[in-house]
């Protein structure tokens, strides 16, 4: 399922280049993965589950610059999901043109909080998260 935010490029994400610099991204990328885990996440939160989300792996791929005033939408999906590791897809699209300004994969692993070791998705995390259960079938036919 994709899920939707939406930002407003400021001054302040600017370089002295006049164009947003390819970290900012990064920031973009995590408030897009923040707003999804809010909509869609485990409902009661990950410390109910005595976990919380590492990212561990990174892929960018940047397509064209923005600039102050530019309306971008970031889209956010699982793409898949193993017993350990969750990769989200990420795309982030101009809003007034709808061209693609960068695309991400993003791995991600559940902490367990006690032990700081990866934890095993288990069967409550995956009841509590319908598209995280949605994309293990989804992996698994």
């Amino acid at each position: 399922m994709d899920f939707m935010t939406k930002i407003k490029v400021r001054g302040f994400h600017e370089d002295r280049f006049g164009h947003v610099n390819h970290a900012r991204y990064l920031e973009f990328l995590e408030e897009g993965r923040w707003d999804y885990l809010d909509a869609h996440g485990p409902q009661d939160g990950f410390p109910a589950f005595g976990v919380f989300p590492v990212v561990v792996n990174l892929s960018i791929s940047y397509r064209r610059p923005t600039s102050a005033g530019d309306k971008l939408r970031i889209t956010t999906q699982i793409a898949n999901a193993s017993s350990r590791k969750i990769v989200m897809h990420q795309t982030l699209h101009q809003e007034t043109t709808d061209k693609l300004c960068c695309e991400a994969e993003v791995s991600i692993v559940l902490v367990d909080a006690e032990t700081g070791r990866p934890a095993v998705l288990n069967e409550a995390i995956i009841r509590a998260w319908p598209d995280l259960a949605a994309s293990k079938r989804d992996s698994e036919r």
